[in-house]
């Protein structure tokens, strides 16, 4: 008997998108501009240093809570996270 494989094509991953990769240096920017390190940011956030660090280099694709909570960390108000937001859409 021959198995049939079927090969299902999928979308690129999103780490991979022009837009994605801009918002992650984006965010690299902000927090080196408040002058956090990525230890700092991940205290501010409760969660460990590989979280920011797999982020920055697109290991771990944020997902839009992660984003919202890492600008809330950073300092930014509900109105310029819709900002910062905007600028991906």
């Amino acid at each position: 008997m021959v198995t049939k494989i079927k090969i299902v094509k999928t979308t690129p991953k999103t780490v991979f998108d022009p837009r994605y990769k801009a918002m992650i240096s984006a965010l690299i920017a902000m927090r080196k501009k408040e002058g956090l390190s990525q230890r700092d940011l991940a205290g501010l956030m409760d969660r460990p240093r590989t979280f920011i660090a797999r982020t920055e280099v697109r290991e771990r694709r944020l997902d839009f809570i992660d984003i919202v909570d890492l600008l809330k960390a950073m300092g930014r108000s509900e109105s310029e996270i819709l900002k910062f937001l905007k600028e991906f859409i």
